[in-house]
């Protein structure tokens, strides 16, 4: 049991696609593509959404409102319901239908005359045998025997012949005179066995591969494609009537609208829009695949190869981009590291009780490791410097009054470090 929302409002496309619908006459995608004037992309997706929702129905690649998209539009007031579409009481009288094994009277009939001629020849055999005979010979009724034996073959081969059991998933195209007069199946049915030329056609799903195909895109590069397709023969009258092997056509068709797709894009658009490809790959397959009655289900493009040149290029231009971001990444990180040493100088300088204790951790923090190490502190500096300064200009110790060298000034020692 299907249950839809029907508070869910349907987008623009897929609501216009409805209404086409609602009034009976029946669609294909391009037709609709046509009058709506739309991309074959945005009609396609609303066409699976009205599906998926069994708003609408896929008949032969043609598409026509379902019943649930019926009580959508009533729901809405968009349809509603006249007196002639009122179901009649004609509609509701049963008539006689001939037995399952037959599609109508006509063949009832026709098939049960066989047999009927065959009896009739058998008894008029047997009776012309022993007609004016008052006593009958062995050998005459070795010769009845010998016709009616000869009547249950032709019966049993006849019977054989005409007996077809066909399966859920297969359906029997009954030719006539070389034209195709209808399709049976599935059940038992019986068939005329000289007139009628019966050909199997399987229903089910099938899935082809296509595992490398050379195809040279816009701009004359070669790539090789996988691609996967998954069909099913909606119409078995078509696959007979309209294409010589329905499988082979379909896989070369498949290559054909592969290569010639590919071919109107550049490498670069191929592997960026990979989904829009194959969405535009799916309906030509089936623009084309409608004529011969199938419905393609599914399409995915596997893969998409470029040379092994292409390739590194495209492997060199991923790695510069990760390398330009990286440096992008450690700039941005040094410049908030500096900006936030700046911010914690500006703040020592304005606290130098912070400055001082700050340069005890450092040199805690230095002092901490294995290795030997001789620290001086950098006051030791300051005091030589002055001594150094001291002695220069001739303080010294117990000497204060000692005249300068005018003409041998002092040599200046460098700022806030030691002597070399």
């Amino acid at each position: 049991m299907v249950t839809n929302n029907y508070n869910d409002e349907l987008d623009p496309i897929s609501f216009w696609i409805l209404l086409l619908l609602s009034g009976g006459q029946q669609f294909t995608f391009h037709d609709l593509v046509r009058i709506m004037n739309r991309s074959n992309e945005s009609v396609w997706e609303s066409l699976q959404i009205l599906q998926s929702r069994h708003y609408a129905k896929n008949a032969h690649a043609k598409f026509m409102i379902d019943y649930a998209g019926v009580e959508y539009l009533n729901k809405r007031g968009i349809l509603a319901g006249e007196a002639e579409e009122e179901p009649k009481a004609k509609d509701f009288k049963r008539g006689f239908k001939p037995p399952f094994f037959f599609s109508s009277w006509a063949d009832m009939f026709i098939w049960l005359g066989v047999p009927f001629a065959l009896t009739l020849a058998a008894v008029v055999f047997s009776g012309n045998v022993t007609e004016g005979y008052n006593f009958i010979s062995t050998d005459k009724i070795i010769s009845q025997v010998l016709i009616w034996v000869v009547y249950t073959l032709l019966l049993g081969l006849y019977i054989w012949r005409s007996y077809h059991h066909i399966l859920e998933y297969e359906r029997i195209v009954v030719f006539f005179g070389g034209k195709a007069i209808a399709k049976k199946g599935p059940g038992r049915i019986l068939l005329l066995p000289i007139f009628h030329n019966p050909k199997r056609v399987e229903l089910r799903e099938r899935s082809q591969v296509i595992t490398k195909e050379p195809c040279l895109t816009r701009d004359n590069m070669l790539v090789n494609t996988g691609f996967y397709i998954a069909w099913e023969i909606t119409d078995p009258i078509l696959s007979l009537t309209k294409v010589s092997k329905v499988d082979d056509s379909m896989s070369l068709l498949s290559a054909a609208v592969l290569r010639a797709t590919i071919a109107e894009f550049i490498l670069d658009e191929a592997l960026e829009r990979r989904r829009a490809l194959n969405t535009l790959i799916q309906t030509r397959i089936q623009h084309k695949a409608e004529d011969w009655g199938v419905q393609v289900n599914t399409t995915e493009i596997r893969e998409l190869e470029p040379p092994n040149g292409v390739l590194r290029q495209i492997e060199n231009r991923f790695n510069a981009t990760l390398e330009r971001d990286t440096e992008i990444e450690r700039s941005n990180a040094k410049v908030r590291s500096l900006r936030d040493f700046l911010t914690i100088g500006e703040g020592m300088a304005r606290n130098p009780i912070a400055l001082n204790l700050k340069y005890l951790d450092t040199l805690e923090k230095i002092g901490e490791g294995a290795s030997t190490k001789y620290i001086i502190p950098m006051e030791l500096f300051n005091i030589l410097q002055e001594a150094l300064h001291a002695i220069g200009s001739g303080n010294t110790p117990g000497n204060g009054n000692a005249p300068r060298n005018e003409n041998n000034p002092p040599e200046q020692l460098p700022p806030g470090g030691p002597v070399q």
